[in-house]
């Protein structure tokens, strides 16, 4: 960086020296962005906005810079403000745009990133989506067609944005003036993109900021004999702040000799001609010879009358202080003298407004609490306040792919069933049972489902996340559906009832012997004690594999259900009652109403062939636990 870096001009220099004349084009401006209250998890920082008004202040007055605030801005907000001045800037032209808000640094890319109002906290996976990285920004600077660009960063870790320069500046020489408007002059010929930081890539930088006040200090009292401020005397001032030490350097697009200059008015010890002396040099006043107070040089053409109903109206606008009123104001007249103000008061009020129909539309989608009431709220809002919020809201709903399978009801036969072989008294008598529509799983709970809700594993057989949970009793079940049901609201997960599993277990009512639909239990076909010793009629022998097997190793049955015969028991909602069959409702029965034991159904990896039938029936008290005793979810349609 030279000797000169960093250098913005307020006003132009008009140099005679003998016949030539160097005459400068273009103005000077400033885009304050700017973040006092950040989300939850975000400190608030209450000192950006009055450094942001004391630099603005000093630039306008003391530079004749044109300068604009952006207050609260969200990263939508600095893009499209972005591309504005990209439109409007042109050659000759410099602008420096300083941000004043938190920062991040990820050290595994090795990018910078600013946070703006609506950014996340990085306890969130949208945080990265939410906030502007510096590669981001230094795209859409590059379109930029103002000769010089400064990028002030007041914000941790934000020695990432640039290509750092590793030179400190020597101290400023004041003595050594020479032809100041022939260096500026020449200076502002050649294109320039720097940056000032307020700290490294591994710096935390304070709430007070010790570099605005640097900055606004040298601005103030700062500069040579010239009335100019280089952007290397600026930066040697900088570099004697510690803990943490600004950095600057440039970034793309820049080239060598061209600079930013800070020139108060009259710099150089010269003044531009000014016939009429209204302050806007012969050479941009549309009227020199005649003293005029608009930014042409010329007189402003209105009556007396109109300025008073203009100051009237204003007032009674900003009395009402509504949108209507500062819109009727602006229609009165054709160039208002408060048009500013009142554009200004418009954005505010509007985005008021904008942000109650926001809350108000999200508060809708809460109230409601279903994953509709949140896709709508992202189809009517899509930069609303509370996209992540409802993101995360849609996710938590939409559990993807929950593995259960809708179960169309019916009517059918359920107990010993003439298809059946070695019933226990407690399956008769048979009856006929219709069940509405239902969902249940396709397999039965797994250890990584049962690990992320419960937080642990209390299964023997740890051999893999697909493996069924095993060890958990009827009673623990409980709490693991309260919690499954709490991260998904209304999905109301249950055990299925005894008479929704047979129905399932048979496919959807048909009368068979097993739950893979099968008359004959095969080893390779399902897990159960296939030893020589408990061959039957309607079973082969074959490997024993002692433990449980993941879900889903074998064939399904009609309705595309695993595992209904064999691998581990499966508690149901029923109390237990051997006598039940005799007075069992013809509709959704549930069981008796109260009783010693819960149901199990289904037989397991250490039972014979008798057991892993779909009718044969299993109980035991609801705070056991068992290898060999699971699970799987339902609900109801």
């Amino acid at each position: 960086m030279l000797r000169i870096l960093l250098r913005t001009v307020a006003l132009f220099c008009l140099l005679q020296n003998v016949q030539a004349q160097v005459q400068r084009t273009g103005k000077d401006y400033a885009v304050f962005f700017y973040v006092t209250d950040f989300k939850p998890g975000l400190t608030d920082l209450r000192d950006t906005k009055p450094e942001a008004e004391a630099l603005h202040q000093t630039l306008t007055d003391d530079y004749g810079f044109e300068c604009k605030y952006v207050p609260e801005c969200t990263k939508k907000q600095i893009e499209d403000e972005l591309k504005y001045w990209n439109k409007k800037l042109t050659a000759g032209d410099q602008v420096l745009f300083y941000f004043s808000m938190h920062g991040y640094y990820d050290k595994e890319s090795d990018r910078g990133y600013l946070i703006p109002s609506n950014g996340e906290a990085n306890d969130n996976n949208n945080y990265f989506t939410s906030w502007l990285s510096y590669d981001d920004l230094r795209t859409y600077l590059a379109p930029c067609k103002a000769t010089h660009v400064l990028v002030g960063l007041d914000a941790c870790y934000s020695g990432s944005f640039g290509i750092r320069s590793n030179r400190k500046p020597d101290e400023p020489d004041y003595n050594n003036t020479g032809d100041c408007a022939t260096r500026v002059a020449e200076t502002m010929k050649y294109k320039s993109r720097q940056f000032i930081t307020a700290g490294k890539v591994t710096d935390a930088t304070p709430g007070k900021s010790i570099f605005a006040e640097t900055i606004l200090k040298n601005l103030r009292t700062g500069y040579s004999t010239e009335n100019v401020l280089l952007l290397d005397d600026l930066a040697h001032q900088l570099h004697k702040l510690k803990s943490p030490e600004p950095e600057d350097g440039t970034f793309v697009g820049h080239t060598g000799g061209g600079d930013f200059v800070f020139m108060r008015k009259n710099a150089c010890g010269i003044t531009s001609p000014d016939s009429d002396g209204d302050g806007v040099p012969d050479t941009q006043d549309k009227c020199p010879t005649i003293w005029g107070s608009n930014p042409d040089g010329c007189s402003p053409v209105f009556t007396e009358d109109n300025t008073a109903a203009d100051l009237a109206a204003w007032k009674k606008a900003k009395q009402l202080d509504t949108e209507d009123a500062y819109r009727d104001y602006l229609k009165q007249f054709k160039e208002p003298e408060f048009k500013e103000q009142a554009n200004t008061a418009l954005r505010r009020l509007e985005a008021a407004r904008l942000a109650r129909l926001d809350d108000a539309a999200y508060e809708l989608a809460e109230e409601k609490g279903d994953i509709d009431a949140y896709k709508k709220y992202k189809t009517n809002w899509p930069t609303g306040r509370h996209i992540a919020e409802a993101n995360q809201k849609i996710k938590d709903l939409e559990m993807p792919d929950d593995g259960l399978v809708l179960v169309t009801g019916g009517t059918f036969k359920m107990g010993c069933t003439s298809e059946q072989k070695d019933c226990g008294d407690d399956e008769k008598p048979t009856h006929q049972v219709t069940l509405s529509d239902f969902y249940i799983g396709k397999y039965e709970v797994t250890q990584k489902l049962w690990t992320e809700i419960m937080g642990e594993n209390p299964s023997y057989f740890k051999n893999g996340d697909n493996y069924p949970v095993e060890q958990v009793s009827w009673d623990d079940i409980q709490t693991f559906l309260s919690k499954l049901n709490t991260k998904y609201p209304n999905r109301n997960y249950r055990l299925p009832t005894e008479a929704e599993w047979e129905y399932a277990a048979r496919g959807g009512g048909k009368e068979v012997v097993f739950g893979n639909g099968k008359n004959t239990l095969d080893p390779k076909e399902a897990n159960f004690n296939a030893s020589a010793a408990n061959k039957t009629s309607y079973s082969l022998a074959g490997e024993y594999r002692q433990k449980t097997t993941p879900v889903g190793s074998f064939i399904p049955n009609a309705i595309g259900l695993y595992d209904m015969s064999g691998n581990v028991w499966e508690w149901c909602s029923d109390w237990y009652g051997s006598d039940y069959y005799k007075n069992s409702p013809a509709t959704n029965p549930q069981g008796p109403t109260s009783g010693s034991y819960r149901v199990l159904r289904g037989g397991s990896w250490s039972n014979d062939p008798q057991n892993c039938r779909v009718a044969s029936r299993g109980y035991s008290t609801p705070d056991f636990r068992g290898n060999s005793v699971g699970f799987r979810l339902a609900r109801t349609k």
